[in-house]
């Protein structure tokens, strides 16, 4: 198998040489190990993908842990000593939230299986910025086009699903069209315009909601700038600086 050696003192076992054979991949396994007591590395990263999780007892069996979980692959990890540094899991989800208002009207969803209406939301996807998360969540259940506009507002609740926290962000949006047409109908049973007034009225509608819209109406909150440099990890990064 090959290896990668990183920035801190570790070994990366490179997912494409792990052979698809109980025994080989036992001898390499045995022989990167050797080398990682001989060198003094600190911990050795294994990933294997959906198609090698038979192997998964032979690396426990040598030591390795469970480190992180994807759908077609998982990670284990070795460290000779339980003192050895390992970068965390990621330990929220994130989810964002729509504000947005048109000649005094709100746009609002209401979810199957539910009896009032909530600001159109919904999770953020894997190396999907906030941004274009919130305007594909709007898109999804109601069908209008929106500019991203500011981040007004940050919710975060402990503890969410699997344990870890949640950070709900709530975002401004403008309107680019008017009518609706809902094209997630597995989740959102409708999804209309209401006056903001009368949607605050409506004691039907989800308090944490409504207090939302009560309170950020009017707000300016952070908006969105074009980060200036465009390459490396920064090429990835998004920027909200106050108006």
């Amino acid at each position: 198998m090959d290896m990668v050696l990183d920035e801190y003192n570790g070994v990366v076992i490179e997912p494409a040489s792990i052979p698809n054979d109980r025994v080989l991949f036992l001898a390499e396994l045995q022989r990167v190990m050797g080398f990682v007591a001989q060198e003094q590395k600190n911990i050795v990263w294994l990933t294997l993908p959906l198609s090698h999780a038979f192997l998964v007892d032979i690396a426990t069996d040598m030591g390795f842990e469970f480190h992180n979980c994807l759908p077609q692959q998982l990670t284990l990890i070795h460290r000779p000593s339980a003192e050895t540094f390992v970068p965390f899991v990621p330990t929220h989800t994130v989810g964002v939230g729509a504000l947005i208002v048109r000649e005094g009207a709100l746009l609002v969803v209401k979810e199957r299986r539910s009896q009032g209406y909530k600001l159109p939301s919904g999770q953020v996807d894997l190396a999907e910025s906030l941004a274009s998360a919130v305007r594909r969540e709007v898109m999804e259940e109601t069908g209008i086009e929106t500019r991203f506009g500011s981040i007004v507002a940050i919710s975060t609740k402990h503890p969410f699903q699997f344990g870890k926290s949640n950070i709900y962000v709530i975002c401004q949006l403008q309107a680019l069209s008017e009518a609706i047409e809902v094209h997630d109908q597995h989740e959102i049973e409708e999804a209309c315009w209401v006056h903001h007034v009368d949607y605050l009225s409506d004691e039907k509608n989800p308090t944490f909601h409504r207090h939302l819209v009560e309170r950020l109406i009017s707000a300016q909150g952070l908006e969105w700038m074009e980060h200036p440099l465009k390459r490396g990890d920064d090429a990835q990064r998004e920027l909200f600086f106050m108006r």
